[in-house]
């Protein structure tokens, strides 16, 4: 398994697709820091909404690296769609906790306040359920459940669009309510579980799907 995520990981980076998100993303966090965010919690909450569509893009990505004939001969090589599937995922999931770590530093970083280092921990487990979350959105809709490209990417567009208006309705929006009232709630935690469950849910539909 390892050597299958070693080999993934690296067509991803060889691929360079992964700058596109990346991209997005470091310069939306250079835009919303850029002055003073507002309260450290507070100022979390814009970080990690963005995460959230960024990490579903990249999930993606990493999802889509391989063409259709490439991803058939990986399939027979690693022994089947359910190690490639759960490769991918690690790969994914990986590449979007590295953001999530970058967007919890960031503001300790350049924020003018102060942060304390619980509620670093704080913004880390937002922006931890967040990018499961997204990278969970990401790969239930990525290949082998949509062998086009298109419909992946208007399926994962539609459901990333209409979470945000769903508000407390949905993990996310538990995040980004606890974060709104700079306070902590058990919640964010229990988005992360989710956003987990999500991810190997994606496998599991992947797997039966194939």
């Amino acid at each position: 398994m390892i050597s299958l995520v070693r080999y993934l990981a690296a067509d991803v980076f060889r691929g360079q697709r992964f700058l596109a998100p990346l991209l997005v993303f470091l310069g939306v966090m250079g835009m919303l820091f850029s002055s003073d965010a507002g309260q450290p919690l507070e100022a979390y909450a814009g970080s990690s909404a963005l995460l959230y569509p960024v990490a579903a893009w990249m999930a993606v990505v990493v999802a889509t690296s391989e063409d259709v004939v490439r991803r058939g001969i990986t399939v027979v090589s690693a022994g089947g769609w359910s190690r490639v599937l759960t490769a991918a995922a690690l790969v994914a999931v990986a590449i979007a906790l590295a953001m999530a770590l970058l967007a919890a530093v960031w503001p300790v970083v350049t924020n003018p306040h102060p942060y304390t280092f619980g509620e670093f921990l704080i913004g880390l487990a937002a922006h931890t359920a967040c990018a499961l979350l997204g990278v969970g959105v990401g790969l239930m809709f990525a290949r082998p459940v949509f062998d086009a490209i298109g419909r992946t990417v208007l399926a994962v567009f539609a459901v990333v669009v209409l979470t945000y208006p769903l508000g407390r309705v949905t993990p996310l929006g538990w995040v980004l309510d606890a974060l709104g009232h700079n306070s902590f709630s058990l919640s964010v935690l229990w988005a992360a579980v989710v956003g987990a469950a999500l991810v190997s849910g994606a496998v599991v539909v992947g797997v039966r799907r194939a």
